[in-house]
Formats: C-alpha cells, sequence, structure tokens
C-alpha cells in the first residue's frame, strides 16, 4: 500500500502499461454490475435488473472529460445495462456480442487506436481473447481464476462496487495526457 490507505503501490512495468491507455473497454456483468441479475415484476412482466455503482459511474465521467473514451463490450443485453449506459453518455456501447474482439478491433479502427492504447476489464473466461489483446489488462477480486492469472491488474474493489472507477482513477493518474 502507499501511504494513502486505498491507493496501490505499483510496479514501473505497469505504469508503463497505463501510460498510453485512450481507451477503456468495460464488461458490464460482473465489473460495472455486482454480477447478479435481480428479478423483478409478475407473470407477463418479468424483468431483469443490475446494481451499478454512483462511484463507478463518475470515474467514467472524469476519464471521459479527460479526454479518453470508454466502451461497453458485452455478452449481455439486459435494459439497465443499455440504460447505464445511456446516463453516462458512453457512446460506444455495445450489447449482445458473441465476438467481442471483433468489435473491439473495429471500435479501435474507428477511433485510430492501437490494442496498446486500450485497457479491458473483464471477468469471465469469455473474456480471455480480449484481456491478451490490449495493453492493460484488469479483473476484479470474484473473477475466475483463469482470468485472475491472466491480467496486469486485480482491482481492490468488487465489480459493481468501485471496481470500475479504482481502474479510471489510475488510468487518470499515471496515463498520459
Amino acid at each position: 500500500m502507499s501511504i494513502l490507505e486505498d491507493e496501490p503501490v505499483l510496479d514501473p512495468s505497469l505504469l508503463a502499461r497505463l501510460q498510453p491507455i485512450r481507451l477503456l473497454c468495460l464488461d458490464v456483468d460482473g465489473v460495472l454490475s455486482d454480477g447478479h441479475l435481480y428479478f423483478a415484476g409478475g407473470e407477463g412482466d418479468a424483468r431483469f435488473s443490475q446494481r451499478f455503482a454512483v462511484r463507478d459511474g463518475v470515474g467514467i465521467k472524469l476519464l471521459m472529460q479527460s479526454g479518453r473514451s470508454v466502451a461497453i463490450l458485452s455478452e449481455g443485453n439486459i435494459l439497465s445495462g443499455r440504460v447505464r449506459a445511456e446516463s453516462l453518455a458512453i457512446r460506444h456501447a455495445y450489447f449482445g456480442l458473441r465476438d467481442k474482439v471483433t468489435r473491439f478491433q473495429a471500435l479501435l479502427a474507428e477511433l485510430g487506436l492501437t490494442s496498446e492504447q486500450a485497457a479491458f476489464v473483464g471477468d469471465e473466461v469469455a473474456d480471455l481473447p480480449l484481456l491478451q489483446l490490449v495493453g492493460f489488462a484488469a479483473t476484479v477480486p470474484d473473477a475466475v481464476s483463469e482470468v485472475r492469472r491472466a491480467v496486469h491488474y486485480v482491482t481492490q474493489r468488487p465489480g459493481g462496487a468501485g471496481a470500475v472507477r479504482e481502474i479510471c482513477d489510475l488510468i487518470r493518474r499515471f496515463g498520459d495526457t
């Protein structure tokens, strides 16, 4: 730990990975949300929803204000996730993806970026191909073990409870502007 209790001490190689980041890509379930689906409604009006952290949203807004882009790349397609992306004005929000890598590569081309300028936070086995492509790969503490072993950084905070804010703050603090 550093002098600030909640601030991790980062290895110089990790700092070097953070410096060029211009795009933060996020999974939703288990990263931007807490990974649980909440069921509401009765017969004929059944809906699922997700729980999101306000502080994560503030971190996303601050990161975008710093001139960086944020994208959502999610296999899931739940209304609450789409509404959350819209409420945060995330321009690049893609849901119901079967192939995150293809969408990611198209996004890089659209933004004129390289994979080394991108970060991705994922937590499931399906996220591994994209985690292996980006310059900075991160996950949450309760991600599956294969993912935790494959990333550059595991957040201190859990998904849906500050993990995204933690990553946003690291990019803002240690990335080049």
